[in-house]
């Protein structure tokens, strides 16, 4: 019984991306879902996609690769 809740607490941590992308009402989330599936257990990719998904606007429908492109040009001017 504990071994399944600590399964449970562990897979609801690993897809804490595609939980704030649905608590915020973004339009890509399924993306946010897939990309956290076969990326999110790369650090890069989890910070990046927690990044997505509670800095994007909620009503745009950027994809990830436009905000991170985005995100590298504004840091370089």
């Amino acid at each position: 019984m504990l071994d399944v809740l600590v399964l449970i607490i562990i897979i609801g941590l690993y897809f804490i991306p595609f939980i704030i992308a649905l608590i915020r009402g973004i339009k890509n989330s399924m993306s946010v879902f897939f990309l956290n599936l076969f990326l999110g257990w790369t650090v890069i990719g989890f910070f990046v996609l927690i990044f997505y998904a509670s800095l994007t606007n909620a009503k745009s429908s950027k994809s990830v690769g436009e905000f991170i492109s985005e995100k590298k040009k504004k840091k370089k001017k």
